[in-house]
């Protein structure tokens, strides 16, 4: 059977909002980024979905609750759904880092080598088999029951992407050229493991015209 995967960023925190590294850092979502969750959960009311995971960093967990916390599942939360460790450079900018790695944080930003650990913390490559590792247990949970299944994950960034490189087949230095918005939606259907994208980096409950309940063909609707 096919299972439907919700793949869900956390809203804003406050480590986006001070443009710190926060990997396995424990921070807080923003009041806007709780604001996003609300508009998220208003967006998926009716949406049937069948189990919730997420991540057991608080910025992930808060995120889940708000959307799904009403609608009486167990929210399962796993350390293997976390970001990435960033190791020493977890609660630093992008500046400051910058300034104490120089050339080298540049280059692995552009062209991320799979292997490089960062000091104290993990590859792409580690990030990957952990992630990957959790997700497929999920899908293998439950492909075979006796119908589809929707399934939601609320996690982060960088762990999403790596997921999305797995689904299309993509080499993992290829991650930072895939956008995630704060509470963007990502849809992918799997049938027997092998992932069909439906959507990506979707953010369209945030807009105005969302508010305003003009769900389909917005421009439509105003010219009429």
């Amino acid at each position: 059977m096919a299972v439907k995967l919700f793949l869900i960023r956390h809203g804003e925190s406050d480590g986006n909002v001070q443009r710190k590294f926060s990997g396995f850092k424990d921070v807080d979502l923003t009041e806007k980024g709780i604001w996003q969750a609300n508009r998220l959960a208003r967006r998926l009311e009716g949406v049937q979905v069948d189990a919730v995971y997420c991540s057991d960093l608080k910025r992930a967990r808060h995120t889940a609750e708000i959307i799904f916390g009403d609608r009486g599942k167990d929210i399962v939360a796993s350390p293997n759904l976390r970001e990435i460790n960033f190791g020493i450079w977890e609660g630093m900018t992008f500046e400051e880092i910058k300034l104490r790695e120089g050339a080298k944080f540049t280059s692995w930003m552009k062209n991320p080598d799979e292997k490089t650990i960062i000091p104290q913390g993990e590859s792409l490559a580690i990030l990957n088999e952990r992630v990957m590792n959790e997700v497929n247990r999920i899908l293998q949970e439950h492909k075979n029951e006796e119908k589809d299944k929707t399934i939601a994950i609320i996690c982060h960034g960088g762990a999403i992407r790596i997921i999305l490189c797995n689904a299309l087949n993509l080499e993992l230095k290829n991650l930072w050229f895939i956008k995630q918005n704060s509470t963007a939606l990502n849809i992918i259907e799997y049938y027997d493991h092998k992932g069909v994208i439906s959507l990506l980096n979707d953010t369209s409950h945030l807009e105005d015209w969302w508010e305003r309940g003009l769900k389909i063909n917005p421009e439509k609707k105003k010219d009429e």
